[in-house]
């Protein structure tokens, strides 16, 4: 793409474009303090994540402590559970939020220097810009999720793909492999920047780059083979049809294309205007034409520098792109898609700067990046109050959770006063409960035949179970099994508001009904 010399200008420009690269930086990280929410996500991943680095920092190993018998993990890359390890000898959740927070500021400052590097300094500047008040960025600053440091390892990875010296290459594929050692999805820049260098004719760099990545890709696959035998793959889980309902089993090979071309509307039409612009109820045609538009020219601009050498940013766009198209459409989220959003950014401004407007009229291409910066400043704006009382509400030992939430971890908080260490929980957030309770638990089954559901949970040696209402998968998988097996269930525990209740698992006695 462009030549870096001629987008850089001299040393003012470049002094001056250093600046303000860092003035968004600190944009970022303003306004991620002052939308800073104390609550744990409740997702459970990142309680996922502090309870393995509880246990790298224990010296328990790589376990999940929340299962019994606390088993190796064997889901989750170690890369972020190290970092949450050391982070805990410092402080708490609010450390490693304030971390994560500075990797998605960081992101902001390297997206400037890669994308001056690649495509040139204006549109750079600009996606920055965007970048350093984009919402959904904001928003994954302060969870303890890995979208922080796997999105700035993609971004460095990328950057550092652009130099040709040695030290360059190596710092890219430590990048790269940092990428993958964080999420599973980051063989896509790992596969990458090998693949840019043997298109380059690099026959050397490219041959020892690819057995770095298959090594790293070999060694995660042994590894996972080792500790989690019995568990189904990336590759199994990928080809689900709804990895919530494993009744409905493998999707077919046409069902894979359905998916794929329905995944893509979704991510173009719906999750790219969410992630531009924050999630809103506005006009859904209105939001649909800016994702379609901006799809549509970052599109444009990959097709100009693929008839020339495609290199490792425009492999893994196509990498990426394709791997979260054929994922299972109940992941079709904001989540997935940021990884690849400073790529998008960088490619539909690069067009944008493309047009041939006069001189006089260039400040128009400017137009639309300033409408889409003053939506990310109006949900600031907007969320920031809620955020101040939620953060003074959590000092007063009133945390701000969800209702459905709050009433879960109550339940924890009850468990932990009123069971035995070695009580084993059945609920549908095990890892979220295990942090509130200290009681290992799992997931009930997830089936429609109510005896497979009792069979699991004794399986496991539940002694208790969970009826909450965060998720819909306890209406349809665990209350059917309660009400055919009622003389196994016994209430301890009801209360919050939604009701939640804890009811113990009793000996299965003879012709149960």
């Amino acid at each position: 793409m462009s030549d870096p010399r001629t987008a850089e200008g001299g040393g003012f420009v470049r002094d001056a474009f250093g600046l303000t690269a860092l003035g968004f930086a600190f944009v970022h990280l303003l306004l991620g303090l002052l939308v800073f929410e104390p609550t744990l996500f409740p997702g459970g991943d990142n309680a996922g994540y502090l309870i393995l680095g509880d246990a790298l920092r224990s010296g328990e190993g790589y376990r999940d402590l929340h299962l019994p018998g606390t088993p190796l993990h064997a889901r989750y890359p170690p890369l972020l559970p190290l970092m949450l390890a050391g982070l805990g000898w410092i402080g708490g959740v609010h450390v490693a939020k304030v971390a994560i927070l500075l990797t998605t500021a960081t992101t902001v400052w390297a997206t400037a220097h890669f994308g001056r590097q690649w495509i040139g300094g204006g549109p750079a500047l600009t996606a920055a810009g965007l970048l350093a008040v984009n919402p959904t960025l904001l928003e994954y600053g302060h969870y303890v999720l890995s979208e922080g440091p796997f999105v700035l390892l993609i971004v460095v990875a990328l950057w550092l793909s652009r130099r040709d010296d040695g030290r360059g290459v190596l710092l890219a594929m430590g990048a790269a492999v940092g990428a993958f050692a964080t999420r599973t999805a980051g063989m896509t820049v790992l596969m990458a920047l090998p693949l840019a260098w043997l298109l380059a004719r690099q026959y050397r760099r490219a041959a020892w780059t690819m057995l770095v990545a298959v090594g790293t890709l070999a060694a995660w696959a042994l590894y996972q083979r080792w500790a989690a035998a019995d568990q189904p793959g990336y590759l199994a889980v990928l080809l689900l049809v709804d990895p919530y309902s494993p009744e409905a089993g493998a999707v077919s090979f046409a069902g894979l294309i359905e998916r794929a071309a329905q995944n893509f509307w979704a991510h173009v039409s719906r999750v790219l205007p969410d992630i531009l612009l924050g999630p809103g109820d506005g006009p859904a045609g209105g939001r649909a034409i800016l994702g379609v538009t901006a799809a549509a020219a970052a599109l444009l601009r990959w097709t100009s520098a693929a008839r020339g050498r495609l290199g490792a940013p425009e492999i893994f766009a196509v990498l990426y792109a394709g791997l979260i198209v054929l994922w299972p459409s109940v992941w079709t989220d904001r989540r997935f898609l940021l990884p690849l959003l400073p790529v998008v950014l960088l490619l539909a401004l690069s067009a944008l700067w493309r047009l041939p407007l006069r001189p006089e009229v260039r400040w128009l291409r400017l137009a639309v990046p300033v409408v889409i910066a003053i939506f990310g400043v109006t949900w600031a704006a907007n969320v920031i109050p809620g955020r101040v009382a939620c953060i003074a509400s959590y000092r007063a030992d009133r945390p701000c959770d969800v209702p459905a939430s709050s009433s879960l971890y109550a339940s924890a908080r009850w468990a932990q006063e009123n069971t035995l260490p070695e009580a084993v929980i059945a609920n549908r957030k095990p890892r979220l409960f295990y942090w509130y309770s200290r009681r290992r638990g799992d997931v009930y089954p997830f089936s429609a035949d109510a005896a497979t559901v009792m069979e699991g949970l004794d399986a496991m040696g539940a002694s208790y179970v969970v009826v909450d209402q965060v998720s819909g998968t306890t209406g349809r998988y665990l209350i059917p099994a309660i009400r055919a097996f009622p003389s196994r269930f016994e209430a301890v525990y009801e209360g919050g508001e939604p009701v939640t209740a804890i009811l113990r698992l009793l000996p299965a006695t003879a012709d149960i009904e």
